[in-house]
């Protein structure tokens, strides 16, 4: 897949656009990781630094192999408009062709919150995956005390529907529960 094959509609809005993954982007990503603080630790294990950029390097190619082959993980790059700053990632994960089920996936730079990015971000990938992947479940899974992520998850229609008690452990060793949201589709 190419970043031309998606219809523009899904690809931007007033405040920022999706951009593929490109190795233009691997210097500023590594900033932006390694400026994480304790809530992207607690629920992201992979986001404990310190970054190293050829780590970073080899995850962005990763990225963009998997885009062009259409499989896996589909990252999109959130920019920033005015800017052209990074403002985080949104993927579309191909869960499973056979269904098919896709699943929604984020992060924003600690400067990008609390601005509704990530919910604007995640209507228009919810949009895109209906539209060009029709799945017939589209889900997103955050950790029971991320609130902030639940948050999105509610505010952009999705509905709550499995709470797994106790199913994992933060990056601290803390245990939680795994909440599931689900698109309502038919």
């Amino acid at each position: 897949m190419k970043i031309t094959d998606i219809p523009s509609q899904y690809l931007s809005n007033a405040l920022f656009h999706f951009a593929a993954p490109t190795m233009t982007r691997v210097d500023e990503m590594l900033a932006t990781l390694n400026a994480f603080g304790p809530q992207h630790h607690a629920f992201l294990p992979w986001s404990i630094g310190p970054h190293h950029r050829s780590a970073v390097a080899e995850n962005m190619q990763e990225a963009m192999d998997n885009f062009s082959r259409q499989e896996n993980e589909l990252k999109f790059l959130i920019i920033d408009n005015q800017s052209q700053r990074l403002l985080g990632c949104i993927s579309l994960f191909l869960k499973n062709p056979a269904i098919p089920a896709c699943e929604l996936g984020y992060w924003l730079a600690v400067e990008a919150e609390g601005r509704g990015v990530m919910t604007q971000a995640c209507e228009q990938m919810t949009a895109m995956a209906l539209a060009l992947f029709a799945p017939k479940r589209l889900e997103i899974t955050t950790a029971g005390r991320n609130q902030r992520s639940a948050a999105v998850a509610l505010r952009c229609g999705y509905l709550l529907e499995a709470r797994l008690k106790h199913h994992r452990t933060d990056s601290y060793g803390e245990v939680d529960d795994t909440l599931i949201y689900t698109w309502p589709l038919s």
